[in-house]
């Protein structure tokens, strides 16, 4: 993880405060992340519904009864739906 030890203080007014956590909610991020990811030109995407992550949630405990080899390769494709679903950051 990078180390981060130097701030930026900006000012905003409160309608523009409760729209930028509004959207970095919206996100899952917090409001330094999003604000972080807006700023270096990334274009946050909407948080995934909780249903995505019974999916994955789901997907590992089938591979948790499965061979040892099946139960890699189903853990590698729910990682890499994990990534692709909520950014592997």
């Amino acid at each position: 993880m990078r180390k981060r030890s130097v701030g930026i203080n900006i000012r905003v007014s409160v309608t523009e405060k409760k729209k930028v956590t509004m959207l970095a909610r919206k996100c899952g991020l917090s409001l330094s992340e999003y604000l972080r990811q807006r700023a270096l030109g990334y274009e946050p995407g909407g948080h995934p519904p909780k249903e995505v992550f019974n999916v994955l949630d789901k997907l590992d405990e089938i591979a948790e009864g499965c061979t040892p080899a099946t139960c890699a390769e189903i853990g590698t494709c729910a990682d890499r739906l994990r990534d692709l679903l909520i950014g592997g950051n």
